[in-house]
């Protein structure tokens, strides 16, 4: 077995070198982007080689010895979208994320994951979006289908979205008004409540199996009172519960906050969209030397994007910039101190031990790291025939399909593209847009 699995990974690894050379030859690498220390890369569908490729299903012998982690961004129905992205990782790429990072519906998606056994992630997160999913027009639907694309898919897309704004979403979220418990404080208005999402997470997570070590969730929210973001992370101890999870999720006026711990706590998304920070500040600098981190992000809100020719478009591409450009910032901001802290990881090698001793340098060689993590994006774009800015309200069967498969194909691109990648040996923050 053991000589099996070897031949395995040599096969893996040598289609992933025939892979990366296939696009870096279509054009996928981009020398002219290169940021500081670290690299990044673009490679669009554009880009890509249309003949002679196949993407393997197993890529794990590909990235044997790296940590392979998952951060996944708040964007309500766009959700679905990780889903289908946690799918083509696990169930298509056969990589594993012994660590997930999320705020809002990505801490639902994240919670989902980490709460269930590993042979039914997927059949869980299935479950879960499948009870989301709404006909607008059942009667029409059953005798015409659901239009793929053009004027009359757009219509259904803001009747969903609609119907999720004045009647909620079943298995979620409900208006405020309706008769029984609710979530969150009660001194605060807001429009929805919560208390739908705390009972389908009480079915379909398993917050033993969550609490146990065997895969590590940080889920982001916001004080509400101080402003600042407050992290739960089993990985440091802490024991998340569902009241965690819906605080991730309270984002003001839409619901309202949840006390935890004798803090008001909202949504993630309203301190940090896409928290990777939380994976890429994780080292102590003395922690991580040869290890290797890869980071699957998956943004909700695409940075890249068109020109706007209505209002309602022009409101919806502000909010896609807004928090793509968000994550941009964050990932500029890690590669300019990644590199200055692998300068002085190299550095702090020639020091001699006496300067070492020396009260005034002491401390600055423990600021070094020599750990190195490669950062793969993927962005989910919205059609033309969406919602437009109520696009996170439209919970459509055919749109809650869609992004699924979008975000499957996708990620399933972005392991092939840049999970196989040869690592750089002097590259502290090597980044792809896949």
């Amino acid at each position: 077995m053991a000589g099996q699995s070897r031949s395995a990974a040599v096969a893996s690894t040598a289609h992933g070198a025939f892979v990366h050379a296939t696009l870096r030859g279509a054009g996928c690498q981009r020398p002219g982007d290169r940021l500081y220390a670290g690299t990044w890369r673009t490679c669009t569908a554009a880009a890509a080689p249309t003949g002679g490729l196949s993407v393997p299903y197993d890529l794990s012998g590909a990235v044997l010895g790296r940590d392979i982690s998952l951060v996944l961004a708040g964007g309500i129905a766009l959700g679905a979208y990780e889903a289908g992205a946690f799918a083509g990782l696990l169930g298509q790429a056969g990589l594993r994320p012994g660590w997930l990072a999320g705020s809002s519906i990505g801490a639902v998606n994240a919670a989902i994951v980490a709460g269930s056994p590993p042979d039914r992630q997927i059949e869980r997160l299935r479950q879960f979006w499948d009870a989301m999913a709404s006909d607008p027009l059942p009667f029409t639907s059953f005798w015409l289908g659901h239009p793929a694309a053009g004027l009359w898919r757009q219509a259904l897309n803001e009747r969903s979205a609609m119907d999720t704004l004045l009647l909620g979403r079943p298995g979620l979220f409900r208006p405020r008004l309706a008769p029984g418990f609710q979530i969150g404080v009660q001194d605060v208005p807001a429009l929805f409540d919560l208390a739908p999402l705390r009972d389908k997470l009480g079915q379909l997570v398993d917050f033993n199996l969550l609490n146990s070590g065997a895969t590590r969730l940080s889920l982001c929210c916001t004080d509400v009172v101080s402003g600042d973001r407050v992290v739960f992370d089993t990985g440091r101890g802490d024991r998340i519960g569902v009241e965690h999870v819906l605080a991730s999720c309270a984002l003001l006026p839409l619901f309202a906050p949840v006390e935890v711990g004798g803090r008001l706590l909202a949504d993630g998304g309203l301190a940090a969209n896409t928290p990777l920070d939380l994976v890429l500040d994780d080292l102590a600098p003395d922690e991580g030397a040869d290890r290797e981190m890869l980071c699957f992000v998956v943004e909700l809100f695409a940075r890249q994007g068109s020109r706007s020719h209505t209002l309602a478009a022009s409101a919806s591409r502000a909010g896609d910039l807004a928090f793509g450009n968000q994550t941009r910032r964050i990932l500029e901001g890690r590669q300019r101190e990644h590199r200055l802290r692998g300068l002085i990881g190299r550095l702090a090698i020639h020091l001699s031990p006496e300067v070492r001793q020396d009260a005034e340098v002491a401390a600055i060689p423990a600021e070094g790291r020599t750990d190195r993590t490669s950062v793969v994006t993927i962005a989910y774009r919205a059609g033309l025939d969406e919602a437009g800015l109520f696009k996170v309200f439209d919970f459509s069967r055919a749109t809650l399909n869609d992004r699924w498969n979008a975000g499957e194909a996708a990620m399933r691109d972005a392991a092939t593209t840049a999970g196989l990648a040869p690592s750089n040996p002097s590259t502290m923050l090597d980044v792809v847009d896949a």
